[in-house]
């Protein structure tokens, strides 16, 4: 290996020691490798002949996927992306495979709300009975009197 690439060998180690860059690095990587065309599936049989249960999402999928794009007629894309593959045999497994089902209801902002956490969040006034928001109210009202009096008084006392 030559200097110069043992030099960008080290400087690529030393990047990737930091978490935050190294986050970001594959983000970006892995962005551009989900909008690149994907290739049609490749038919994988079982020991019967027949097609495997992936497989035969993976063909359906794609062709689904691709006929869709067909009735686009968008010139610049005639294939499904890698990301467009992924999401949609996701959530054709998605009616059969429970962990798919929830993969896909997180995605589209369909999470359950933790009970847990609405209880935290619970208003203070809800539970206090109509008598005691009137006092609460009536202590309130004279506080602000009592500081408007005392305001009044420094006022007229600063006149004189």
């Amino acid at each position: 290996m030559t200097n110069g690439e043992t030099r960008k060998q080290l400087e690529m180690k030393n990047l990737f020691k930091s978490p935050k860059y190294a986050r970001e690095a594959f983000r970006a990587i892995g962005s551009v490798i989900a909008q690149r065309p994907a290739r049609a599936p490749i038919a994988q049989y079982d020991k019967d002949g027949n097609l495997t249960y992936t497989s035969a999402i993976e063909t359906y999928t794609y062709k689904q996927l691709y006929n869709d794009l067909q009735i686009l007629k968008d010139p610049n894309r005639t294939e499904p992306t890698e990301l467009e593959m992924m999401i949609a045999c996701q959530m054709v497994l998605a009616r059969t495979n429970p962990s798919s089902f929830v993969a896909i209801r997180d995605t589209l902002g369909a999470k359950p709300v933790d009970e847990a956490k609405v209880e935290a969040n619970v208003n203070q006034y809800e539970e206090l009975t109509d008598d005691e928001l009137e006092a609460l109210a009536a202590y309130r009202d004279a506080k602000k009197q009592a500081i408007v009096e005392s305001e009044d008084a420094e006022t007229t006392d600063a006149a004189e």
